[in-house]
């Protein structure tokens, strides 16, 4: 995770290695994240769309990324909603955080 104070990368928190700013929440947002998209690739195994769509949708809500887009386009799939589908997969990948 990049530090929105001094833009250091902080691989383990809650605490910025360079300036000391408290990034806990930031953690705990992502973590969240991870959990979202950890159910929703259990909902698309058990071959439940609309929660697939559910969970990967308030992921991406949580941050944007190909991974949330991709669990999203399967959601579709398992629905039926081949476009919806075809949308999520074809719109372009996110883009990589800024590495300064």
């Amino acid at each position: 995770m990049r530090c929105p104070v001094c833009k250091a990368d902080n691989p383990t928190g809650p605490q910025c290695r360079r300036c000391r700013a408290d990034l806990a929440l930031l953690f705990a947002l992502e973590d969240q994240r991870a959990r979202l998209l950890a159910a929703a690739q259990t909902a698309a195994g058990a071959g439940d769309g609309d929660e697939t769509v559910r969970l990967a949708s308030a992921a991406r809500q949580l941050r944007a990324g190909d991974d949330a887009r991709r669990l999203l386009a399967v959601g579709h799939l398992l629905r039926g909603a081949f476009a919806e589908a075809w949308q999520c997969f074809a719109a372009p990948p996110a883009a990589p955080e800024a590495t300064t």
